[in-house]
């Protein structure tokens, strides 16, 4: 009986709604409604975003101001402005675009995970997860934000770059730095140089000498030889100059070589540019205190080579995680909050898990919110 009364009085309040009247003119049109854009709740957890295997890793972009992933090549990211802050596997990265240079402040949150000595307090890894340390990324707010000096971003460094001259800036002289010396791993040879003299013309160099000692590998050398000078004449340049040290010679770009410098042309002078790079498949280290006598190729590895570029990235400072705090070799969120500015908005971010609901490693877990715009 009470279904039976529903429907009749639904029936009732049908026919009274529509009324008698045929006439259109009589219609009532409904009022258009707004589309409501979602609140999303402060401190949300947004993933997991795979960053791969080790053995393939790939990199996820992602941007912060429309809270999505980008669908980016490696390449394509290079030239992209718009995404703010990219992971892969354990490390990441912040774009150093032009128009969108994103730098990153560490906060005090957590901070307490370390001791005064700076040992890690394994405990307080181990009891943290997203619940118990949501209360502290709440409680970051605007009033946080520093002054804009205080955000890092990502940079680049060479190995020898500009490293081997000094510049006064009185005297705006260039003077060559002859007491650091530079390790080229190439060709099956390592060979120690430093620059013991310079020359200029306008602001080009024009003229470089080398003191160079080779470790012939390939020829059983077991030590640097002894140091001989090599000069190089820069001045006039029409193409960059690519030097062998061990024929003691300027190479083409197609031969054999293992540093080179660009040719440049500075108000009607041509000349070298004031750095100096290896190449792509070579190695190399700054001896600061000229300590190496030899290097043993068994433990080359240990020596620390790197290439020619390596980046500094703002979040290696200040890492987010600590690992194999149990044995277990896991990955422990340290859930501090870091400040991300873009060229828009200054934001907060604590990276909450590694993993996937699986267990799988590589997935990034976070949360953000916006702090301020610009």
């Amino acid at each position: 009986m009470k279904i039976s009364y529903l429907a009749s009085l639904s029936a009732v309040m049908l026919l009274t709604a529509c009324g008698g009247s045929s006439s259109s003119s009589d219609s009532v049109e409904p009022s258009p409604t707004e589309p409501t854009t979602p609140v999303v709740e402060e401190g949300t957890i947004v993933g997991p975003f795979s960053t791969g295997t080790t053995s393939e890793p790939m990199r996820v972009y992602f941007d912060l101001d429309t809270g999505a992933a980008l669908e980016l090549t490696d390449e394509e990211a290079a030239e992209n402005s718009v995404w703010d802050i990219a992971f892969q596997r354990t490390k990441v990265y912040l774009n150093t675009h032009s128009e969108n240079s994103v730098g990153a402040f560490f906060t005090d949150v957590n901070s307490d995970f370390y001791d005064a000595t700076g040992a890690v307090v394994v405990d307080s890894f181990l009891n943290a997860d997203a619940d118990s340390e949501l209360d502290d990324y709440l409680a970051v707010s605007a009033t946080d934000i520093p002054e804009e000096t205080s955000f890092v971003g990502d940079s680049e460094e060479s190995v020898i770059g500009d490293k081997f001259y000094d510049y006064d800036l009185t005297t705006h002289v260039v003077t060559a730095n002859d007491d650091r010396y530079f390790i080229v791993d190439s060709d099956e040879a390592y060979t120690k140089f430093r620059v013991t003299d310079l020359a200029t013309q306008g602001r080009t160099l024009s003229s470089i000498t080398f003191g160079v000692a080779i470790q012939d590998t390939l020829a059983g050398d077991t030590e640097f030889g002894a140091e001989s000078a090599l000069t190089i004449n820069t001045a006039d340049c029409t193409d960059d100059i690519y030097i062998d040290f061990g024929l003691g010679a300027v190479m083409s770009a197609t031969d054999a070589w293992d540093i080179t410098l660009a040719c440049t042309t500075v108000d009607d002078i041509s000349g070298a540019e004031f750095d100096i790079h290896i190449a792509e498949d070579a190695t190399a280290l700054v001896d600061e205190d000229n300590s190496y006598t030899a290097i043993d190729s068994e433990a080359v590895q240990f020596y620390g080579f790197t290439p020619d570029i390596t980046q500094e990235l703002a979040f290696d400072a200040n890492p987010w995680y600590q690992y194999n705090l149990n044995g277990g070799h896991l990955l422990w969120s340290q859930y501090g909050v870091y400040l991300i500015k873009n060229n828009n908005t200054t934001y907060k971010m604590q990276i909450t898990s590694y993993y996937d609901d699986a267990g799988t490693s590589g997935h990034y877990s976070f949360r953000f919110d916006a702090l301020a715009s610009e």
